[in-house]
């Protein structure tokens, strides 16, 4: 009991450590790692690794109850509010999946919510390619250019490689 005592206290302190140091951080480091953590989810989809991306996904979700809201302007605020419930559902959703076809089924949702908070946001401090797939009907983002397509995966020679890119997300400083 004493043990599990201790444990308990250390993960509330370990905690607490992390997301202060995540609002020392600020903004911009906040939703640079929302990003960061989108990508390892997608870039496990496009491995076909569910328990990969039952992980990266769970880490998404940590992060963002951790983006620090003292930072936004008004607008950014508005946006991330109207955006953030919809970003943690299929987030939620994929970490809680273990059928790889099921977890990417909802992440064209986030996807997609992701998109539309970075761009209302105007809150990604690197470059953002919105791609497509016509064969799945279905965005994701991505970091470059090249076409890997997360519905698919790099198993599918094909359909792994299927889509093109339909915007680019400049990257802007997060600052007020």
């Amino acid at each position: 009991m004493k043990l599990v005592k201790i444990i308990l206290f250390l993960t509330i302190i370990s905690a607490g450590t992390g997301m202060a140091k995540a609002q020392q951080r600020g903004l911009d480091y906040a939703i640079t790692t929302v990003i960061r953590d989108y990508f390892e989810v997608k870039n496990a989809l496009t491995a076909g690794n569910a328990n990969l991306v039952k992980n990266k996904a769970g880490k998404m979700i940590w992060d963002l109850n951790n983006v620090p809201t003292k930072d936004m302007n008004s607008l950014q605020h508005t946006a991330w509010f109207s955006y953030l419930s919809r970003l943690q559902l299929p987030a939620r959703s994929i970490s809680e999946q273990s059928a790889i076809a099921n977890q990417r089924k909802q992440f064209s949702a986030l996807s997609n919510t992701l998109y539309n908070t970075l761009k209302d946001m105007k809150a990604n401090s690197m470059v953002i390619y919105r791609q497509y797939s016509a064969a799945s009907d279905s965005y994701w983002l991505n970091d470059g250019p090249a076409v890997r397509n997360p519905y698919y995966g790099i198993a599918d020679k094909k359909m792994g490689r299927e889509g093109v890119t339909k915007d680019i997300l400049p990257a802007i400083s997060v600052k007020k």
